[in-house]
């Protein structure tokens, strides 16, 4: 935009281009705004990955992501996008150029034509053609150097600081911001993957070895101890939950949570094979075993398991739907839903496994 002004001036007659003011938003009301999109921002983010089932340790890096980024967008925009209007001061005059949507607007004010500017309401007044005109300066860079300009109808330079220092106060600010986001804010702890956020968040502890979630509640020596337990098949959805009072039957708070088991295919063995179709078609059933590991979700140590079979088939069924292109299919049997509900309790309840 600035680099057209000169060309622009010259035809107006109000000679060379000496400063360049652009119109910007307020410091005050660019910080409150980031600031306040920021903490709107955090919250929705952490939520979105659970559901994602993304790994808690990617929440840091994520919410840290999105933080330097839009600071950066930020700073561009403050740096390198010009505002809706510019104002250049030259050796004859005022030259205002307004862009809107496809569409560019100048005005020329020569010296000579300004009236009066009010330093109060920053309202500048001239004739154009005998006929009075203004424009109110709102919030530009170097806004008074600029009001200085029109008052002595001359340019006036102003000092190149404040401009050269926004780049670094907002990267510093953004560090800052980043800093509280991840060690002082409410946010914390969930960002840093400290507490879980969701009860599926605690599904780390059997996917990845040495997680833990150091603000979980502590395994106390005597119960209850609310516990949630995931097997390989559900993925990140807890199959089974409990508070461990026998009379509660909603799933814990995610901070109450003390215990975590982890069901783990340790062992696979031929039961069946079903066939169909004169061969062409079968069905292979599969008995199983399974190790239950208990984990302190605060720790992440093993504080005790137990193994489970799995046996669900005592006849071939009379007949399947089979989705292979041959014909041919397995099936793995897992322990029931009460089988799970029934350890989990136990664990729950500090019942010896």
């Amino acid at each position: 935009m600035a680099r057209s002004l000169p060309g622009r001036a010259a035809e107006a007659g109000l000679g060379a281009v000496r400063r360049v003011h652009h119109e910007r938003w307020s410091w005050p009301a660019l910080l409150i705004a980031k600031l306040v999109l920021d903490a709107a921002m955090v919250p929705l983010l952490i939520p979105g990955l659970s559901e994602l089932d993304a790994d808690p340790s990617a929440r840091p890096f994520a919410v840290s992501g999105w933080l330097l980024a839009s600071w950066a967008a930020l700073a561009y925009w403050v740096l390198g996008r010009s505002g809706r209007r510019s104002y250049a001061v030259c050796d004859g005059g005022l030259l205002i150029r307004r862009d809107g949507t496809g569409t560019t607007e100048t005005i020329a004010i020569p010296w000579d034509a300004v009236e009066s500017i009010s330093p109060q309401t920053r309202r500048l007044h001239w004739l154009d053609g005998g006929k009075q005109r203004y424009l109110t300066f709102r919030t530009v860079t170097a806004r008074d150097a600029l009001i200085e300009s029109v008052e002595s109808r001359q340019p006036v330079p102003a000092p190149p600081a404040p401009r050269r220092l926004a780049g670094p106060g907002l990267t510093a600010v953004a560090a800052i911001v980043v800093l509280w986001v991840l060690t002082l804010s409410p946010f914390a702890d969930i960002v840093m993957a400290d507490r879980a956020y969701y009860l599926k968040d605690f599904a780390s502890l059997c996917t990845t070895t040495g997680t833990s979630y150091s603000e979980s509640a502590p395994h106390t020596s005597t119960g209850p101890h609310p516990a949630a337990l995931f097997d390989e098949e559900h993925g990140t959805d807890p199959v089974a939950t409990s508070t461990g009072d026998a009379k509660a039957t909603a799933a814990p708070d995610p901070d109450d949570v003390q215990l975590v088991a982890c069901s783990r295919l340790v062992r696979r063995q031929l039961d069946m094979v079903c066939t169909y179709d004169g061969g062409e078609s079968s069905l292979t059933f599969h008995r199983a075993r399974y190790r239950i590991d208990v984990y302190e979700a605060r720790t992440g140590l093993r504080v005790g398991g137990q193994t489970v079979d799995a046996d669900d088939t005592d006849s071939c069924p009379h007949w399947v739907v089979l989705n292979g292109k041959r014909g041919h299919e397995e099936d793995l049997a897992v322990p029931a839903k009460e089988e799970y509900q029934r350890i989990i309790e136990d664990v729950a309840a500090g019942r010896p496994s």
